[in-house]
């Protein structure tokens, strides 16, 4: 148990270190309490070093996280999948906070730093960036590089807003195909008619194309032995596929189906998604068109939901049309295959095996969508019966806009008129003295008593 004692006008703390051996220490205590509470810290930090709560004392310099973040990219970064993966993490985790140490990374320099990248990346990168931090702390944790909590762990997700999906329509897969080189088009008609991701397509070798059985196994992306889901399966072969396959694998002079024109394999950096907008652009699947002068130094353009320009207002030269086309990304050929084949009322069974998910629900709630003409003939089938007539009234009631007989206190009737009559008239009597007298009868009993039922009656 740590002790303390004074010598020569100074208090000493003595206390067992992380090794367990005694040590002394000369405090800058003035009383004895302060001393021995000095003292019980340095022996619970000893303590919590033996446990591995804390890092052991070293005359080591301390570990800054670029060398953590070196670290994580040899042991386990450079094997994951993310095309720019070491590029992302350089410029949004290195460049900030490459120099600061370890213990430096606080929950509230992460959280600064997100909040100054929120004005240029959306919520979800934002999110990559944090979860970023949380799997390189995890691991360091785990191969003890680093004791402590995890600083990422604090650090709230950002929400990210879903936006509607995009597809292609049925009508508009053979224009996108049409609209394709001979060079691309059966990359993109295995992507429609498979599902199949882009590294798998990439990565497709010959002998994985049996021809005889109208099969397709797949099994690696890109050159990784394993797909995304890690495992292999095989496909069936559609009787619109074949003849593209067949032609890319004449065309490949390599055991790859679908290579470079000397026959390697395309960089992960291959962009799909510039060949697939100009594309879509001459196929005409667009939102619209932008008219720009042809004149070098005019800059006039306006925007156009047609391509018929006409000539510019400003120089009279000529105009061009710019195709804007549909957000569609290489990705959503995937999505396109799944809400295809639900449409056309292919079992959710059947389409979950085509697109190789282990849970149905990822099918229906990511790939499976339905446009608003699918939601307006599911609405159309309720058969509700609707007709024009108007309402019955039950017996004994009418209508307020209708004449309304009442009857008076006095067993005189009283005829009141609806929402358009403006006075209450009553109907005369054979005899107008004595309705004269009860008019007069009643006046006086009104004044003579409060307003009320009768005293002694009966609510009712």
């Amino acid at each position: 148990m740590a002790t303390v004692f004074e010598r020569d006008g100074v208090w000493i703390a003595k206390w067992r270190d992380a090794a367990g051996r005694w040590r002394q220490k000369r405090t800058s205590c003035v009383t004895k309490s302060e001393a021995r509470r000095f003292a019980e810290d340095l022996e619970r930090k000893g303590e919590r070093q033996r446990e591995g709560l804390e890092p052991l004392p070293s005359n080591a310099p301390p570990m800054t996280f670029a060398a953590l973040l070196d670290w994580w990219w040899e042991e386990y970064g450079q094997r994951l999948r993310g095309r720019d993966l070491r590029r992302f993490a350089d410029k949004h985790l290195r460049a900030p906070m490459g120099n600061l140490t370890l213990r430096e990374v606080s929950t509230s320099q992460i959280e600064g730093l997100l909040q100054r990248e929120s004005r240029d990346l959306a919520p979800k990168s934002l999110n990559h960036i944090r979860g970023l931090f949380h799997r390189i702390f995890a691991l360091a944790i785990k191969r003890e590089k680093w004791v402590g909590p995890n600083p990422a762990a604090s650090v709230e997700r950002r929400k990210s807003p879903k936006r509607l999906p995009q597809y292609l329509r049925l009508e508009e897969v053979p224009r996108l195909l049409n609209a394709l080189t001979p060079k691309w088009r059966p990359l993109f008609a295995t992507a429609i008619f498979t599902g199949m991701r882009q590294g798998e397509l990439l990565g497709l070798k010959k002998n994985c194309v049996d021809l005889q059985a109208n099969t397709v196994e797949v099994s690696a992306s890109y050159d990784a032995p394993t797909t995304k889901g890690g495992h292999a399966d095989l496909l069936p072969i559609a009787q619109l596929l074949r003849p593209f396959l067949v032609d890319a694998m004449k065309r490949s002079p390599s055991d790859l189906v679908f290579p470079r024109p000397d026959g390697t394999m395309h960089s992960p950096e291959l962009k799909l998604d510039h060949v697939l907008r100009r594309a879509l652009g001459r196929a005409g699947i667009v939102t619209g068109y932008i008219h720009k002068c042809r004149r070098h130094h005019c800059g006039y353009e306006v925007k156009a939901s047609t391509s018929e320009c006409g000539r510019c207002p400003k120089c009279n030269m000529r105009l061009w049309a710019k195709a804007i086309p549909r957000h569609v990304r290489f990705h959503d050929m995937r999505h396109t295959t799944a809400t295809l084949l639900l449409k056309e009322g292919v079992p959710l069974a059947t389409v979950q095996r085509v697109l190789r998910h282990t849970d149905p629900r990822l099918t229906t709630e990511i790939y499976g969508h339905l446009d608003v003409e699918d939601m307006r003939a599911g609405l159309d089938r309720l058969r509700i019966a609707t007709t024009s007539a108007p309402p019955q009234v039950p017996a004994g009631v009418q209508d307020s806009n209708k004449v309304i007989q009442l009857f008076s206190p006095n067993g005189a009737p009283v005829v009141r008129g609806g929402a358009s009559s403006e006075k209450t008239s009553p109907v005369p009597s054979s005899n107008a003295k004595e309705d004269r007298a009860l008019r007069k009868s009643g006046r006086q009993d009104s004044n003579l008593r409060p307003p009320g039922p009768e005293p002694g009656a009966l609510p009712g």
